[in-house]
């Protein structure tokens, strides 16, 4: 099964090139994980589209709001890890969209 997961950010402006590094790197493992980059504000439009959230540290804040759109639709969401954040660790960040997805019972 696939899984489609998304990083949120403010604008969505950081969150593009972590998101473009995850799925190259889920292309490498051969997974079907495709990952979006967005801000706050366009997932409540979207949200129904993806399997699992994260968002990037320093939209920590918003993430009750987030989470309250995304238990409509069962999506998990999660912090993108500190250290993996601030190394653009696409390997790491991978990992934790997985376990998310197992966790709501998605898997790749």
């Amino acid at each position: 099964m696939a899984i489609h997961g998304v990083i949120l950010c403010s604008w969505g402006a950081t969150s593009s090139a972590l998101a473009k590094k995850v799925t190259d790197e889920a292309k490498k493992q051969g997974l079907d994980v495709t990952v979006d980059a967005g801000g706050t504000g366009e997932f409540k439009k979207k949200a129904e589209e993806y399997d699992v959230a994260l968002l990037e540290p320093q939209v920590r804040h918003l993430k009750k709001e987030v989470e309250t759109i995304a238990e409509k639709y069962n999506i998990p969401v999660d912090i993108v890890d500190m250290q993996a954040f601030a190394l653009m660790d696409a390997k790491k960040i991978l990992n934790q969209i997985i376990e998310l997805a197992k966790k709501s019972g998605k898997e790749a």
